[in-house]
């Protein structure tokens, strides 16, 4: 469960924040993509009274920013820098998007640091270690339930022929959010609940799938993450964004697992 409130001197900070991290490591932000374009109409636009899109936008830019923060410490900085410029990053928008996958693998790093300190980004995407060996977790948004098996084959694919103890897939489906909306509720605990039950409609319509491609290949959860905007009644600010991480794992466990995917179930606010 996670909650980005913010405010106008936090978002200057933070577009500063993210044109300085380009600059410090020798990239310019190119003026047809759409990270310049945001950053630059929310420095322009973005203050203490702003208009409902306004506010998407300084959502959007806090979004990134707070994927960023796990790129100080990345040997390839330049490589993920680049890609981020690469396509979309318009996440109300539903489409195929190479900057937004790239965001999704950041996103989960950071969600994850908060209980494996030592994670880092490598191949199949992000690497968990442990004393007797690491975990590999392959990271995947959808663009659809059409393309999900495909998706998710990749994945498993990514992790099976390496060294693991075993491997998670993280699955990002916020594209099945209707398109161009945001989420509604009273409270915040109400819109986690809605975003928590979508996660877990989607495990339960496609359990049977994680079972066909996960039990040969040592891979054996799979984080089912949704992320959006909501517009909260009764607090203030209404806006934020908001995300939600649900894990669903194999029965029957060797023992030597169970501990660590116990440690894993940390992301996961409605694990038991």
């Amino acid at each position: 469960m996670e909650v980005e409130k913010v405010n106008s001197q936090a978002i200057y900070n933070q577009v500063k924040y993210i044109q300085g991290i380009f600059d410090k490591s020798g990239i310019e932000i190119k003026k047809h993509s759409f990270l310049y374009k945001l950053l630059s109409k929310t420095l322009k636009n973005y203050g203490a009274s702003n208009t409902p899109f306004e506010i998407f936008d300084a959502l959007y830019v806090n979004r990134i920013y707070s994927a960023l923060l796990n790129l100080e410490d990345c040997h390839n900085i330049k490589s993920y820098l680049k890609d981020l410029m690469r396509s979309t990053l318009d996440f109300m928008e539903v489409s195929q998007s190479h900057s937004k996958n790239i965001l999704f693998e950041l996103e989960v790093t950071g969600k994850l640091r908060k209980i494996f300190e030592k994670t880092y980004l490598a191949e199949p995407d992000i690497v968990v270690p442990f004393e007797d060996g690491n975990v590999g977790i392959a990271c995947k948004k959808i663009i659809s339930e059409s393309n999900f098996e495909k998706q998710l084959s990749k994945g498993v694919n990514q992790i099976k022929d390496n060294d693991f103890i075993f491997g998670i897939v993280a699955i990002n489906i916020d594209n099945l959010l209707p398109e161009k909306t945001i989420l509604n509720a009273n409270t915040f605990s109400e819109a986690l609940e809605i975003l928590h039950n979508q996660n877990m409609d989607f495990i339960n319509k496609y359990s049977h799938k994680f079972k066909k491609y996960l039990t040969e290949n040592r891979i054996i959860s799979v984080l089912v993450v949704s992320s959006t905007i909501a517009d909260i009644k009764n607090e203030n600010p209404r806006f934020n964004n908001i995300s939600q991480s649900t894990i669903w794992t194999i029965q029957g466990l060797e023992e030597e697992h169970k501990n660590k995917v116990n440690q894993f179930k940390l992301l996961d606010d409605n694990a038991t």
